[in-house]
């Protein structure tokens, strides 16, 4: 398999001075994926903005882990919010 588009986890960790768990926490909980390609471990060059965003919690404002967990899903629900609002203002536009 190809590792053109895969950044190892050490590299990203040493950069990023996390520790190698706070990476494995983060897949355990489906926060971002992470491949294994010949006994390695690889993130996705499109994972890699999200992973910076929560390593960025993590060491800036010293956010624990459940609570990196806990605001993404709140980031997510406004997310989705903002993009049902963007629907629903479509819509009224086509009754005024």
């Amino acid at each position: 398999m190809k590792t053109d588009n895969l950044i190892t986890v050490n590299d990203f960790c040493v950069y990023y001075n996390v520790e190698r768990t706070f990476v494995n926490y983060l897949h355990e909980e489906g926060l971002v994926s992470i491949q294994t390609v010949n006994q390695q471990t690889f993130i996705p060059a499109d994972e890699i903005q999200k992973l910076e965003k929560l390593a960025r919690l993590h060491t800036h404002l010293e956010i624990n882990l459940p609570g990196i967990a806990a605001i993404n899903n709140l980031l997510h629900q406004l997310e989705d919010m903002q993009q049902q609002m963007s629907q629903l203002r479509s819509r009224l536009h086509l009754y005024e």
